[in-house]
């Protein structure tokens, strides 16, 4: 049986027994009609239009056709502005009755048990989502120095590959790319570096959280480790301790990055529902069961998806929709809602409260999960035009100065490491443009912005600082080591020739200043003394990198 199965079974066998507490609320709120108040009335409908709701999407068609032809008679009188008559009550009291029995039947023929092998075929499988498990794969020669390695990783349940040289390690990664990757430097069939490399060309390879180590008394070139494709480098065995923890935060930044999703349901088996489907599809999940904390649970949980019921108590889903659209921070973010209306009317009263999709209970799985993701893909494109400079796919200027504030504050909060913040000038760019025109000057910037991708961390902030400029914010580098490393990259990027017609080729140098963090130093004050360097570095003569005083 699939784990979808097991749980959707779970979840139908917990909504049985529950239904005994719901007949109570349904007796209660019956008892207080004799007032006469409409807020009875519509506490009742709510009632029916959750039972009616949950007994479809837990396949008990019985329970959903009796409550829903309650919840339509409570929904004709309040329309009307009626008072439920003497018959309308005991028509009320025997769908209640007959409700107790339906309920009674399912507890007792419900059969826990593994489904026959037609239903196990039938059964409907979650599209897949982001992936799962963790992985990390550890390349040394040394299998004392693995087994420690491994060791406190699989204490913390990760599992671990293990490769003694760069061909069982290449072997390993095309298997499957792993989350995590500590290689030694020396290897005895060729360079631990190699090995970064091999792993960061793959598709997914770019994701990988990538330690290199290095014995004692060895030489570790920090710029050669990091040029290679590595997120940080650490001595062995002396900092094999802070290797595992860089290793593990990364791990646990790479699991964040899951998809959030907030659930916004007052119906607690609705709610279940969904997040059992979600979470199987691999999505983070958080359920808003009161619309008065939906602030908080935003504020807090900073969703990129809401999945919102339309009837909830207090206030409707495309009231808090509108409030959403309301705020700028939100007017991209997805809303999908859930009702169990069908009417053409609840469609056009979801698009105009800013919904993206409107899905009626009972939604199948397989529909919710694909509807989710589709909205999630599209969003984060959207996003990513909206932060993305467009032709070196880089940080626009504001984002990566936001980027840069969210460094500073971080380090105000925590006992921060070195950092150098860089900003780099295509030397001579206008007479680039002048000379070989400006579709040769565009390439010229793409060639640029690629190599800083491909050659910095994925933890730097790269953008393009404004027309031929760009900036790199290198956390946990001091400014010696980030000039030898922007000093290799431009040895590289000047030995480039670049294309300018069929016969026509030149050459493109940069010029870099680099300003080192220091305490209580604001955003504008690192960026100006990083200016401050680019500009040494130009009157210098250009082709070089700068470090301010």
């Amino acid at each position: 049986m699939s784990t979808w199965d097991e749980e959707f079974r779970q979840l139908q066998a917990e909504f049985l027994r529950g239904g005994p507490d719901r007949l109570v609320d349904i007796d209660e709120t019956l008892d207080r009609l004799d007032r006469g108040t409409a807020a009875t009335l519509a506490d009742l409908k709510r009632h029916f239009h959750k039972l009616a709701g949950a007994g479809a999407t837990y396949q008990r068609p019985q329970i959903s056709t009796l409550a829903r032809e309650a919840e339509r008679r409570c929904d004709e009188l309040l329309k009307g502005h009626g008072q439920p008559s003497t018959d309308d009550v005991a028509r009320w009291r025997d769908i209640r009755l007959r409700l107790a029995s339906l309920f009674d039947e399912g507890i007792a023929t419900t059969v826990l048990a593994e489904p026959t092998p037609a239903a196990a075929t039938a059964s409907t499988p979650v599209p897949e989502g982001p992936r799962g498990e963790l992985d990390v794969l550890l390349v040394d020669e040394n299998q004392e120095t693995r087994r420690l390695l491994a060791s406190v990783l699989q204490h913390e349940g990760i599992p671990v590959r293990e490769a003694g040289t760069c061909h069982d390690a290449r072997a390993l990664i095309d298997a499957r790319v792993p989350d995590g990757l500590m290689v030694d430097v020396r290897l005895p069939d060729g360079s631990g570096y190699s090995v970064v490399e091999y792993a960061r060309q793959k598709p997914d390879g770019e994701q990988t959280a990538i330690l290199m180590l290095s014995a004692v008394g060895d030489f570790l070139d920090l710029a050669e480790a990091i040029h290679a494709g590595a997120d940080a480098c650490y001595t062995k065995p002396a900092e094999i301790e802070a290797a595992h923890r860089k290793l593990l935060q990364m791990l646990e930044q790479s699991q964040s990055e899951v998809p959030r999703i907030l659930v916004v349901e007052d119906d607690e088996f609705h709610a279940a529902f969904a997040r059992t489907v979600l979470e199987s599809a691999g999505y983070q999940v958080d359920v808003c069961s009161a619309p008065r904390h939906f602030s908080e649970h935003m504020a807090t949980f900073q969703p990129e998806l809401l999945l919102m019921d339309v009837n909830l108590p207090e206030v409707s889903g495309y009231d808090l929709a509108r409030l959403v659209r309301q705020q700028e921070q939100h007017a991209a973010l997805p809303i999908i809602f859930l009702t169990s209306e069908a009417e053409m009317e609840s469609r056009i009263r979801a698009a105009k409260a800013g919904g993206d999709e409107h899905l009626t209970k009972p939604v199948h799985p397989a529909l919710l999960a694909s509807a989710v993701g589709a909205r999630l893909e599209r969003a984060r494109f959207l996003k990513s035009l909206l932060h993305r400079d467009g032709l070196t796919r880089l940080l626009t200027h504001a984002s990566f100065m936001e980027q840069v504030q969210q460094v500073i504050d971080r380090r105000a909060r925590v006992s921060p490491g070195p950092a150098s913040l860089v900003l780099l000038d295509v030397d001579h760019f206008k007479q680039i443009n002048d000379t070989y025109g400006h579709q040769a000057g565009d390439r010229v910037l793409a060639t640029l912005a690629g190599s800083l991708r491909q050659h910095l961390r994925r933890t730097d902030v790269i953008g393009r600082y404004g027309g031929e400029e760009f900036g790199v914010l290198l956390d946990q580098l001091s400014a010696e080591d980030a000039q030898r490393l922007i000093t290799r990259l431009l040895g590289e990027f000047a030995a480039l020739d670049h294309a300018a017609g069929e016969h026509q080729h030149f050459r493109v140098t940069f010029s870099a200043g680099i300003a080192p963090w220091r305490e209580g130093l604001e955003r504008h004050a690192w960026i100006e003394a990083a200016d401050q360097a680019l500009y040494a570095a130009k009157k210098a003569g250009r082709n070089q990198v700068v470090v301010a005083p």
